[in-house]
């Protein structure tokens, strides 16, 4: 799964469009768009033009560029002030220091957002729990722009076992994960069971019931009513401490 797949089957949805038809509207194949909605396939950029053409949006709410709207804009033009009150400002500037920290501190704080670390999702809570946070992550965040997805949307975990070791996400990893309940067959998930939390390979049996499998042979398969787990949302990627 990539943030680019995940972002154009939103868009997909929301628009009440199937793979089939927004794949004709690009003049694509089906299996094309469902390879590069699950992460299968990377989009070259004229396909990604495509996409975007077909459903009608930017190509920042599919593929969002870092910083450029706090480093690439260009500065406005200001008028010009008389001398005497330049003086005063300036002056006053100089003396205080802090207000140029401030400023570099707003730059920072646009810049990047602060994703929480669990390790853990409480019974009953909301995810995240401040009792579940265990650190919080920095990272860049989208171009300000309303179709992008939010920064409260996303948590890490911080994996406790090597049940997904086939699929190399290892003990002590950082697995973003992105909250949402629309799952798919194959989805690697973040869910409880018993009061438990778990990460593994999610595969729907039927309506009512659910297989969630590891990439370890040494760890539990549950298969389970769908209505006794809680699915928190979907792996997006990991990252590994060296």
């Amino acid at each position: 799964m990539s943030i680019i797949g995940t972002n154009i089957r939103q868009i997909r949805n929301k628009q009440n469009l199937t793979a089939k038809q927004l794949a004709k509207k690009c003049g694509l194949a089906e299996s094309a768009i469902l390879e590069i909605e699950d992460g299968k396939r990377v989009p070259t950029t004229q396909i990604t033009k495509l996409i975007t053409k077909a459903l009608g949006v930017n190509i920042d709410a599919i593929e969002p560029a870092y910083f450029s709207d706090y480093f690439d804009e260009e500065a406005p033009e200001k008028e010009p002030m008389p001398a005497s009150t330049a003086r005063i400002i300036n002056a006053k500037n100089a003396d205080n220091k802090p207000s140029n920290v401030n400023s570099f501190s707003d730059a920072i704080s646009k810049a990047v957002r602060k994703i929480p670390v669990v390790n853990k999702i409480s019974a009953g809570k909301s995810v995240p729990f401040e009792g579940d946070i265990i650190d919080q992550k920095f990272e860049p965040v989208f171009q300000g722009k309303s179709n992008n997805v939010a920064g409260d949307e996303f948590i890490y975990y911080m994996t406790q076992d090597n049940s997904m070791q086939g699929a190399r996400i290892m003990k002590g990893d950082l697995a973003l994960v992105f909250l949402t309940d629309s799952i798919r067959d194959k989805d690697i998930v973040l869910f409880t069971y018993k009061n438990s939390t778990y990460i593994r390979r999610y595969k729907a049996v039927s309506d009512t019931l659910a297989v969630l499998y590891p990439e370890n042979p040494d760890f539990d398969t549950f298969a389970v009513d769908k209505k006794d787990i809680r699915i928190a949302g979907k792996v997006l990627r990991v990252e590994f401490k060296l």
